[in-house]
């Protein structure tokens, strides 16, 4: 996108300045943005005349509804309450994603972060009781959000079995690597998956998608996945990623913090909770399906140690979190 910048009176800027009222001042290169760039064509901080940061974000055309919804649902929680959900900034006339030539763009103001240091954050409890917190509040700011915004529920065990008919046609050895964890969910988790209850979910939770004050959760980003999905789904996918970072992790403060928060809140259904670990196995098919897209072998073998890991130790798991 920087090329757009190079001249301050040209047609981008000036059209910049009809949809939003920026006055552009300069590309800010010099700060680091969070979240994944996967997830946009491009994008940038830009800083106009009054020294006012903003987040202006390409996406092809092919994304437009789904960036739609997300901004409406974000929009949604915010008029509820959830002010760290990151709204977006509505144009002059009306619209989240603007269109110029043949792309959409989102502007949000900029919000800074002070990271985090992994993987020492799982030593931190305060950072598990901001995560229960968020999903807490979340849960309450999304009451009633299908009947205003339509999404297809998200079903992990026909991910799953999708995943495997195409690694059985394309990658037959991770196939077979990976059969005896299917094998495991199939004896009891499979079987119940769709008894779930479902709720609307951030659909990515995890530190790397969070703006910090240090160990409180200043803002949530990059909610594409956002949807209508199991309700323990952020909350696998959280302890999911812990785990990974670090298998100990899942018995340090950070987790074990958010879980007992989790529970005196009454968050997750008896269901849920009690194939949670579960959950957590069959979540991180997808991310089986992220490594294999971006051929990353060395995470395919991280995975495939993990997952065993998971599965050898489910009750000692169930017993360290009182399932």
């Amino acid at each position: 996108m920087q090329e757009f910048f190079n001249d301050k009176n040209n047609e981008f800027i000036q059209w910049l300045n009809r949809q939003w009222n920026i006055e552009y001042e300069c590309v800010r290169r010099d700060i680091n943005i969070q979240g994944s760039p996967e997830r946009t064509l491009s994008r940038v901080v830009l800083q106009d005349k009054d020294g006012i940061l903003f987040l202006l974000e390409k996406f092809s055309k092919k994304k437009f509804q789904i960036r739609q919804n997300v901004a409406k649902a974000i929009e949604y929680l915010n008029n509820n309450g959830l002010k760290v959900a990151l709204s977006c900034q509505k144009s002059n006339y009306g619209e989240f994603l603007p269109f110029f030539k043949d792309a959409c763009f989102q502007l949000s103001l900029f919000c800074d972060s002070t990271g985090i240091k992994r993987p020492d954050y799982l030593s931190s409890s305060t950072m598990g009781k901001s995560f229960a917190l968020f999903l807490i509040d979340l849960s309450r700011a999304s009451a009633n959000i299908g009947t205003h915004i339509s999404f297809k529920p998200f079903s992990i065990k026909k991910y799953i079995y999708k995943l495997f008919s195409e690694m059985e046609i394309h990658d037959k050895w991770i196939h077979k690597k990976y059969l005896p964890f299917l094998a495991f969910l199939e004896k009891d988790f499979m079987k119940i998956h769709d008894k779930l209850p479902i709720s609307f979910c951030h659909g990515d939770l995890h530190p790397l998608n969070v703006l910090w004050n240090h160990d409180q959760i200043k803002a949530v980003i990059d909610w594409e996945f956002a949807g209508i999905k199991p309700d323990i789904y952020d909350a696998a996918n959280l302890v999911g990623c812990a785990g990974i970072e670090n298998p100990n992790g899942l018995g340090m403060p950070m987790v074990t913090t958010f879980l007992k928060k989790m529970r005196q809140d009454n968050f997750l259904s008896g269901i849920g909770w009690q194939f949670f670990p579960e959950y957590i196995l069959a979540l991180r098919f997808a991310w089986l399906s992220e490594w294999l897209r971006k051929k990353d072998k060395q995470m395919l073998e991280m995975e495939e140690a993990y997952m065993g890991i998971l599965v050898d130790n489910m009750d000692v798991l169930r017993r360290g979190w009182g399932i």
